[in-house]
């Protein structure tokens, strides 16, 4: 499996569980460097990690099983046209994206967000309608136990608002709705 946009490598690590061999691709260096960390584990000797573009992905045509992408961020969003064509070429079977359906960017904090381009309805245009992907909604619940947990994880990346919203609420926790395309 290429895993592209592998980040800190968690995506990957998990599909070394059952894959035989894993290559996360990863842009950013800093984040190349935490993934590479974690081939120190048991898993190390099914996974690798390689600098990478998700548009030039450094695989040869047809050189891996799968091309997975979990929240992959590209921008704007015609560069996902790139992703997949690049997947397309280097994948002898599916190409998989875990990403955010129209309306659930945020997840339970959509309503709150404010200054932000909400640009899921043209990713979810460019997988079903132009390279005809298959979809399926997921939902997942992440839990940080107390409401400043989950204050200093959400409220730098959405704002003021979304603060006042948890600390009003008393919200541990957040519902996500992903879409799985492939």
């Amino acid at each position: 499996i290429a895993d592209v946009g592998a980040g800190t490598g968690k995506s990957s690590l998990g599909l070394a569980g059952t894959a035989r061999r894993v290559i996360g691709i990863e842009y950013e260096p800093s984040m190349l460097r935490l993934a590479q960390e974690k081939t120190r584990g048991e898993r190390a000797g099914k996974l690798a990690f390689a600098a990478g573009d998700a548009l030039r992905l450094p695989l040869a045509d047809d050189s891996v099983d799968m091309v997975t992408a979990i929240t992959l961020a590209l921008y704007p969003p015609e560069k996902y046209r790139g992703f997949i064509r690049e997947g397309l070429r280097v994948a002898r079977g599916p190409v998989v994206y875990v990403g955010v359906p129209p309306g659930g960017y945020g997840g339970d904090l959509f309503e709150v967000i404010e200054g932000f381009e909400k640009v899921d309805e043209e990713v979810d245009r460019i997988f079903l309608e132009e390279f005809h992907f298959e979809w399926r909604d997921i939902f997942s619940i992440q839990e940080y136990g107390t409401v400043e947990r989950i204050v200093s994880t959400y409220g730098f990346i959405f704002g003021k608002k979304a603060i006042e919203y948890l600390k009003r609420k008393k919200k541990t926790s957040i519902r996500w709705r992903f879409r799985v395309y492939w």
